[in-house]
């Protein structure tokens, strides 16, 4: 697979990406900065994510909100930001025709933000309600349950969002003080994909980011733990019509070498329409509309976890079937067509996703920023082609063990000895 990159370092320390792909009519510019969540105090839970928000209320140039949406709608293009556990990131899409547009308002929002008093007085009530929204979801919520679970009182255990109070007390001192601390040249990553130059766009985004301030790469709060801090969270909510269930163990980290083995043995039991878990809960019991797999790598730890939404009177018989998929998947070997089939689609969800100039931004600046290397989706295939059914049964006999597993639960149970006892 075709995949043209230029790596660039300005004198600043700042880090450019340029992915340059004739055949595209839209381009993305994307600046990925290496701070979220995980880099926050107790005090400032929801901070980084408030700031997010923040970084769109007016610049020295755009002085409001308006203005800023204003010089991207003018052209078409969209805008959006996100913030997660290890970074935050800030992007505009265009026709290919208005790149300058594009790189002049990201790099204006980042550089020249204002945060006028009144707009951070508006906003918290925003980030309240989109608390409260989150909460109310219980797909969403549960994982909330999940990473607490599994990390407890440290940062990666906290919500992204913060809560209503952490999001009441902050200040715009706060916003002010974060910004000098993680807003900097060695701690961001700027990428553009698409249709485009890449020697005159060098030239553009030099001339755009050269205030940005010089500082070096933050690091986050480390975790060492291979255990959940609880093996068993219950959160009740009594107006439920379905138990919602996350059911799991401490993950691969990051970088580490068995993380395409981790990404097959997840796709193996429930990646897909036809895998192990969504056959047996939803297909051949009616148990649940929605059942699925997935494993998430951060920074020296990890999440490997099955998510259900089950009937009320089933959370047991959908917790048992989990785990014996988790049993049968430690002493049987996975067989080979398996095994090629879950390889195929990891692969075809990846060029699927590549197919978009901002999912292309995002797959290389997360690799830069968080590893200090990009792999190609060539070398990805490679990676996924060499695991074989021998490795994916080790993976799954280091992490799924009995002892490791833990579960996150959103449901009006009272009781919950006779799950706890599953474990």
């Amino acid at each position: 697979m075709s995949f043209p990159l230029i790596r660039k370092t300005l004198p600043s320390g700042l880090r450019l990406l340029l992915l340059p792909r004739e055949e595209m009519q839209s381009v993305t510019v994307l600046t990925l900065v290496g701070v979220g969540s995980r880099y926050e105090s107790p005090r400032q839970n929801g901070l980084s994510h408030f700031l997010e928000h923040m970084f769109f209320k007016g610049t020295e140039n755009r002085p409001t909100t308006k203005e800023i949406a204003e010089a991207i709608d003018n052209v078409g293009g969209e805008f959006n930001a996100f913030t997660g556990e290890e970074y935050t990131g800030y992007y505009v899409k265009v026709a290919a025709r208005h790149l300058s547009v594009a790189a002049d308002v990201v790099s204006d929002i980042l550089l020249r933000p204002l945060f006028p008093a009144e707009e951070i007085e508006r906003e918290r009530g925003v980030i309240i309600e989109e608390i409260r929204m989150y909460t109310d979801n219980p797909m969403r919520h549960v994982q909330h349950v999940w990473m607490e679970a599994l990390y407890g009182s440290h940062p990666l255990g906290r919500r992204i969002d913060g809560t209503e109070e952490t999001v009441s007390a902050l200040k715009r001192a706060d916003f002010l003080a974060y910004t000098k601390k993680h807003y900097h040249t060695k701690n961001a990553v700027v990428v553009v994909a698409g249709n485009f130059d890449a020697n005159k766009t060098t030239k553009m985004l030099e001339t755009l980011f050269k205030s940005l301030p010089l500082g070096a790469q933050a690091k986050p709060k480390p975790w060492t733990k291979r255990t959940a801090v609880h093996r068993f969270k219950h959160s009740y909510r009594k107006t439920l019509d379905q138990a919602h269930i996350i059911l799991g163990v401490p993950g691969v980290p990051r970088g580490d070498e068995r993380e395409y083995a981790a990404a097959l043995l997840a796709t193996v039991l429930g990646g897909g329409m036809s895998s192990r878990l969504f056959l047996q809960i939803r297909e051949r019991h009616g148990l649940a509309y929605m059942v699925r797999t997935s494993s998430d790598g951060y920074l020296g730890t990890g999440s490997f976890a099955t998510q259900a939404g089950v009937r009320l009177e089933k959370t047991h018989d959908a917790m048992r079937m989990i785990q014996e998929e988790y049993d049968r998947i430690m002493v049987e070997e996975v067989p080979l067509a398996e095994l090629n089939k879950a390889k195929e689609i990891v692969r075809g969800q990846m060029v699927l996703q590549l197919e978009e100039t901002n999912a292309l931004a995002m797959f290389s600046s997360e690799q830069e920023l968080l590893e200090g290397k990009i792999l190609t989706p060539g070398e990805i295939n490679k990676k996924i082609d060499a695991v074989t059914p021998q490795e994916v049964q080790a993976l799954a006999q280091q992490i799924l063990g009995r002892k490791q597993r833990a579960v996150a639960l959103l449901s009006p149970h009272r009781s919950t000895t006779k799950f706890e006892k599953l474990l």
